[in-house]
């Protein structure tokens, strides 16, 4: 049985590949996109619990895409290497469950994707 859907999104293959593969590994439905144009795609047509997101990407980045979902979305969880206070208080301003650094520690994804499915 499945612990929840989460929609991974990050622009680098490995970072994704590795963030997906940590988490079916503990039992979630994960889809994946490369960048934001490809997350809005995936959340107008699926229902996820929580988004694991960059907030630096090109094409669209992850703060544009979270103030762009409609009605109640999942818990938005965002991750960069290059955390800076103007991401920091954008992310607060969509109101993000959290924002971890890259790389995120195994045991930190998991705990943050937990709470944020529990919230």
């Amino acid at each position: 049985m499945s612990r929840g859907t989460v929609l991974v999104v990050d622009d680098e293959v490995g970072m994704r590949e590795t963030i997906a593969d940590i988490l079916t590994a503990t039992g979630y439905d994960v889809t994946t996109a490369t960048d934001g144009e490809d997350a809005l795609r995936h959340l107008r047509s699926g229902t996820f619990s929580v988004v694991v997101m960059d907030i630096r990407m090109p094409v669209r980045d992850g703060i544009s895409v979270a103030r762009e979902l409609g009605g109640p979305p999942p818990p938005v969880v965002f991750m960069s290497a290059y955390v800076a206070d103007e991401h920091l208080a954008a992310a607060a301003e969509t109101k993000a469950f959290a924002v971890m650094h890259k790389p995120v520690p195994p045991p930190r994804l998991l705990d943050v994707v937990a709470r944020a499915m529990a919230a």
